[in-house]
């Protein structure tokens, strides 16, 4: 079993193997110049390099510091320079950690903490969604019907909060729900010349989605986060394991599965 400065050292080499090239999904008509929706493997990169140093480090660490700065770089539609701060931040975030993990000299270590019991802290379900209103609406009808409270980002008050700011303030859950919808079409970057009929494209969800999906992954453990699909969307290869349920219309044909695992995890259910 890999240690964790073996997993980080990991991470490392693989941050410093993504180029402004192989980083993102090739869409539109970017073709290498801007960039464009995060890659799958970029998009896991990140929430593990900020899982593994939240993990060890506190939120107010230098190590941190560069996690948040590299994590609000808006890389779609932009040039290579805002790509390469990114990058540079999330690297520079995982060499610190391995540092401190070897001789905490400015004692920045996380002491270790038991792991409570009970991980469901109150009757609040996290939601996160993409672009399907209508799904996202469902979910939240039915966490009400049975006595629980949706929290759905937006609808939050801001608080002068920053994006990220605002989703850790709200992310002390017990559960969270994902809602995977074919939000977005890609293609792999050796297609981009070839004619649009002849394309293989894939329906992918956002990719906000699929970072915070890796996050409640790594907080909540795989038992609290449940994950309702849509459609044909592609589903992350790198997140297997977890619970997956196929919707159509309504979430209510899943209700009882739900209800089972909502149960599981220490939530008290009212019909």
């Amino acid at each position: 079993m890999e240690s964790q400065i073996e997993i980080v050292e990991r991470l490392i080499e693989e941050g410093e193997s993504f180029t402004f090239q192989n980083f993102c999904l090739a869409v539109g008509d970017y073709q290498g110049r801007y960039g464009g929706p995060d890659s799958p493997e970029w998009g896991i990169f990140k929430i593990r390099a900020q899982n593994i140093v939240s993990k060890h480090l506190s939120d107010d660490s230098p190590a941190m510091s560069l996690i948040a700065e590299g994590l609000t770089q808006y890389t779609e539609g932009n040039g290579p320079d805002k790509f390469e701060i990114a990058k540079s931040n999330l690297v520079k975030a995982l060499k610190i950690l391995s540092t401190t993990l070897k001789n905490d000299v400015y004692g920045e270590l996380k002491a270790e903490k038991s792991t409570p019991t009970s991980a469901a802290l109150s009757n609040k379900i996290f939601v996160v969604h993409g672009h399907d209103e209508s799904l996202k609406t469902d979910v939240e009808r039915f966490l009400h019907e049975i006595g629980l409270v949706p929290v759905v980002l937006h609808r939050e008050a801001d608080e002068g909060a920053t994006v990220i700011e605002k989703f850790e303030k709200h992310s002390d859950v017990g559960f969270a729900f994902i809602l995977l919808t074919p939000d977005e079409i890609s293609y792999t970057v050796a297609q981009i010349n070839i004619p649009e009929t002849d394309k293989v494209i894939e329906y992918r969800a956002r990719p906000n989605v699929i970072f915070e999906f890796g996050y409640f992954v790594g907080k909540l453990g795989r038992n609290r986060v449940c994950c309702l699909h849509k459609g044909d969307v592609v589903l992350p290869s790198d997140l297997n394991g977890l619970v997956y349920k196929k919707v159509d219309g309504s979430v209510d044909p899943q209700a009882y599965a739900i209800i089972r695992e909502l149960k599981a995890a220490g939530y008290k259910i009212s019909m």
